[in-house]
């Protein structure tokens, strides 16, 4: 049963989670700053370095925490992590850290080792350059307090070292700097033919490559992206792709995104989408998708959602009134109003991801559009509208096409439809010995393709209405 749930949580992780490297020799890339850390981390063994803690600096995706996760498990040591919370302040660091950090290691299970017995715990302090602010007055300072009295090795994550040692130099003094890189397209592109290989999935190189080429260097951009493509698939071609827009969207999209549901400046939330390439109907599906993911409080989801639907209002009466001077309206209320929901400034990295919807509309885009060709032809013919026929008579020109091969054969006479269009109506594949069949009767071959040079004449048009038949008769 153990084996088991083991199993079923793995398949229920994304992907980040589940291929990230557990063992230093597994970690993508940026060698050179792994060598360093694992002599950083040698010197604990016999005793204690010079400088008590390592600040992993680079930007973020390139495997700055996964390496960190990994030399703990090289070391065999406990592993305590302090994510990006709500509150980093003072108190709030003195609690995650205990006696662990000034004394001997505690597991999260509750072990005890003396850590002169050669037991550590390596403390993690994850996004260091984002302690700030009222929320976590006080943070910087104990960290630094904690490192100088320390008996276990710690590790600062921090995406912009500059940004975190402007506001302490003594941290610069008291830790030592490493490095990490920008991943090569090709190391990017190795791992995710690994995990496909893994998945299952067959793919076509071209696709790997553009991917890896759209991450610019960020590794977890990358895995989401393969994903995102992947999901429900036993193969990926190139035209899957679509579903991912371009990087650079992506690149202005996710700050945007940030910057809303993060900060509690309404200025600056608003500001954010000046020169956002997205028009506002498209934006709403991105905070809609992301703002439960960022806003757990349920007062501040309330609220936040509160002000996608008054900006949703606008966007009706744009798309009723075709009054584009309301669209400024529904971007203030969905970014300004959303920002404005929020109880406290949000810090911390969230998982934000591509709309939902966007992608089921990329990836149905087809059928819809099949569905929309099969309309107009049949619309005319029983005397209805396209949009009329769409939404409340397509089901039942559906259910008569699969159920009856009578029903199916007068389609075919009298609407023209092609192979891949009965396929489509009775749920079946074009190559099917279903429609195959339909298909065989060289005479009805024949009168379609006389329909469709309109050559009947006036008298075979006359007769063809009186035959016409009700679809009561089926």
């Amino acid at each position: 049963m153990e084996t088991e749930s083991r199993e079923t949580y793995q398949m229920n992780q994304d992907w980040t989670e589940k291929y990230r490297p557990r063992d230093l020799s597994k970690v993508v890339g940026n060698q050179k700053a792994i060598r360093e850390l694992k002599t950083w981390a040698s010197k604990w063994v016999s005793g204690k370095p010079s400088k008590k803690a390592a600040v992993l600096a680079g930007k973020p995706g390139i495997g700055k925490t996964s390496s960190a996760l990994a030399l703990a498990n090289h070391m065999n040591w406990e592993f305590l992590e302090m994510n990006a919370s709500d509150q980093r302040n003072r108190e709030s660091i003195k609690n995650f850290v205990g006696r662990s950090a000034v004394d001997d290691t505690f597991s999260e299970s509750g072990d005890f080792t003396p850590y002169k017995e050669g037991k550590r715990t390596l403390l993690v302090i994850d996004e260091a350059d984002n302690i700030f602010g009222k929320e976590d007055r006080g943070g910087i300072n104990e960290i630094s307090s904690i490192i100088r009295k320390t008996e276990q090795p710690v590790i600062l994550i921090a995406n912009d070292y500059y940004d975190l040692t402007r506001r302490s130099s003594e941290l610069k003094k008291l830790c030592k700097k490493i490095d990490f890189e920008t991943l090569e397209k090709k190391e990017i592109r190795t791992h995710l033919k690994r995990i496909c290989q893994l998945e299952g999935i067959e793919y076509e190189r071209k696709v790997l490559d553009r991917i890896a080429e759209y991450s610019e260097g960020d590794l977890r951009s990358a895995v989401r992206d393969l994903e995102s493509i992947a999901a429900g698939k036993d193969r990926i071609e190139i035209d899957d792709l679509t579903v991912l827009g371009s990087r650079n969207r992506k690149a202005e999209i996710f700050p945007t995104i940030k910057k809303i549901l993060k900060n509690k400046n309404i200025l600056e939330a608003k500001k954010s989408v000046q020169y956002l390439d997205e028009e506002p109907s498209d934006l709403i599906t991105w905070i809609d998708e992301n703002l439960p993911r960022e806003y757990e409080n349920g007062s501040e989801l309330y609220e936040g959602y509160r002000w996608i639907s008054k900006a949703d209002v606008y966007l009706g009466r744009v798309r009723k009134r075709q009054a584009y001077r309301l669209w400024k309206y529904s971007t203030s209320l969905m970014t300004a109003g959303v920002c404005s929901g929020k109880n406290h400034r949000h810090s911390g990295w969230t998982r934000y991801s591509f709309p939902t919807w966007i992608r089921q509309m990329s990836r149905s885009k087809g059928k819809r559009s099949l569905r929309r060709k099969i309309s107009k032809k049949i619309a005319p013919k029983i005397h209805t509208t396209t949009n009329k026929f769409q939404s409340q008579i397509f089901h039942y020109i559906a259910y008569l096409m699969k159920e009856k091969r009578e029903f199916r054969e007068y389609a075919l006479e009298r609407w023209n439809l092609d192979p891949r269009e009965v396929a489509y109506l009775i749920g079946e594949e074009e190559s099917s010995e279903k429609v195959r069949s339909l298909f065989q009767d060289g005479s009805k071959g024949e009168n379609r393709e006389k329909d469709k040079s309109g050559e009947e004449d006036e008298d075979e048009g006359k007769q063809d209405a009186e035959d016409q038949r009700s679809l009561l008769e089926f």
